[in-house]
């Protein structure tokens, strides 16, 4: 998104315009009690390569190397947010029955005070009788909103539903909010911000309620075709955070897809490589980053799906298999050139930023390395050494900010989506070693996923039943 979610909060504590949370006793499923602080923060949302000093940190830092630490708690949010109630649940009924006031301030006060409890809290179970309710009040504000916080703060809240109610969403309720989110995208009167929100919403809409692979595509389709090509058109390369938000949310459709169907992947991408390459080209880092990021992301998958053992994995990952774009020397030779550019250019922040990253990617594209990333959750440590799954996290960290720990502990559908268990009567992880999180590919994340459709379903027409019945009723 154009902001983070503690950006945005931050913005709305600095205009004094959010409620106070009456104390900062914090409730069991927000409480950061018992969780270390760190010595080593990440700014923004992206981990950072250990090989970054502290002063170098930057909102566009990428995955980075085997000893990369992706801290989940950061000290910063937690002494820039407010820590909800007890109360929360009443707190956010409140919140939620003022979305519905005339003055923008009192929307705006509203709605920081919604996303600041959904993103610390898990609330899927507390209100789940006002599911439909909430979202209709947040898209509301969302379809005609007075300023542009009041616009980005409804849009955040949204995706924020999608991740609070996943495991009870339809695709009816992307549907619902699909269109009114497209028009926005592609309204370029619209201020960047509020695009760029759009388009993060409707990627974990899609991602989290659509049917299957195939809305993914349908939406991948429509980024590609008209953000990225018409923004990467002009010279100036478009609002360069509507760009950069266009391409997180190909490389999170694109996670979808490729588990469904890696040919369609591939054949989707092979559309998209110019425009990635033209991205590669752009002045601005995070976009270099971001398109560089998606060409790792896909050659990693269809590597796999390639079938031949590249010699060169060393074993302590899943394996990557042999596979080549079909104008692989060509993207070579591009991020070599951005690995190696001058400081001169970017300044020491965002050149330390892109040699890491590139680094990186180049060790998947060449050599089949996969990336190696660490996860401090709760005292305990998750390890992802899957393209896809970090381009997940990032979505869900840009997201969550600080409420990340939270939501792993408690939110069943971060526990789907990276296949872990908690403890959650003490918060304690299950499996006590570090551990690897399941290949996507696996026999046992397809098994989740068929279970997953399964139930969902089973829901739908169990609910066309409940309405037939009511039908005869009268």
């Amino acid at each position: 998104m154009a902001s983070t979610t503690n950006e945005l909060l931050r913005a709305v504590l600095n205009s004094k315009r959010t409620p106070s949370s009456g104390g900062r006793t914090a409730s069991k499923p927000s409480s950061r009690k018992g969780t270390p602080k760190l010595s080593r923060s990440v700014r923004g949302s992206r981990a950072v390569s250990r090989d970054v000093s502290d002063d170098e940190l930057d909102d566009a830092a990428s995955i980075a190397s085997e000893d990369t630490w992706y801290d989940a708690f950061n000290p910063e949010d937690e002494e820039s947010e407010e820590a909800i109630g007890d109360n929360w649940e009443s707190d956010l009924q409140e919140a939620l029955d003022a979305l519905g006031e005339k003055r923008a301030t009192a929307r705006e006060k509203a709605l920081g005070s919604v996303v600041r409890i959904m993103s610390q809290a898990y609330v899927g179970e507390g209100l789940e009788g006002s599911r439909i309710s909430c979202l209709e009040a947040l898209r509301r504000c969302a379809r005609s909103p007075k300023t542009d916080m009041e616009a980005q703060l409804a849009l955040c809240g949204i995706s924020l539903w999608f991740i609070n109610f996943g495991m009870e969403s339809e695709p009816e309720d992307y549907t619902a909010i699909s269109e009114q989110l497209k028009a926005l995208v592609i309204d370029r009167s619209k201020a960047a911000s509020a695009r760029s929100s759009a388009l993060a919403t409707l990627g974990m809409a899609n991602f989290v309620a659509g049917s299957d692979f195939r809305d993914a595509a349908a939406l991948l389709q429509f980024v590609d075709s008209q953000v990225l090509k018409v923004e990467l058109s002009s010279k100036e390369h478009g609002a360069a955070a509507v760009v950069r938000q266009a391409l997180e949310t190909y490389g999170l459709l694109m996670t979808v897809i490729a588990d469904g169907n890696a040919r369609l992947a591939e054949q989707l991408f092979d559309t998209s490589f110019d425009v990635h390459m033209r991205a590669l080209a752009a002045d601005n880092v995070e976009l270099r980053v971001a398109a560089a990021q998606n060409f790792a992301l896909i050659h990693s998958t269809l590597a796999r799906e390639n079938g031949t053992t590249n010699a060169n994995s060393n074993g302590s990952s899943p394996p990557l298999l042999s596979f080549e774009f079909e104008r692989q020397d060509e993207l070579v030779a591009t991020l070599q050139v951005l690995q190696h550019e001058s400081a001169k250019k970017h300044g020491k922040r965002g050149t330390s930023t892109q040699r890491s990253a590139m680094r990186e990617i180049l060790r998947t594209i060449e050599h089949g390395e996969m990336p190696k990333l660490k996860i401090s959750i709760r005292e305990k440590t998750l390890r992802l050494n899957d393209w896809s799954h970090i381009s997940r996290l990032h979505a869900f960290r840009t997201l969550l900010g600080s409420g990340l720990p939270t939501h792993f502990v408690d939110n069943p559908l971060l526990q789907e989506v990276f296949q872990v268990e908690f403890d959650g009567s003490g918060y304690r992880y299950l499996v006590k070693e570090a551990r690897t999180v399941v290949d996507p590919n696996s026999e046992l994340a397809k098994a989740r996923t068929l279970d997953m459709q399964r139930r969902r379903r089973n829901a739908r027409e169990a609910k066309a039943v409940d309405n037939d019945a009511d039908d005869d009723y009268y």
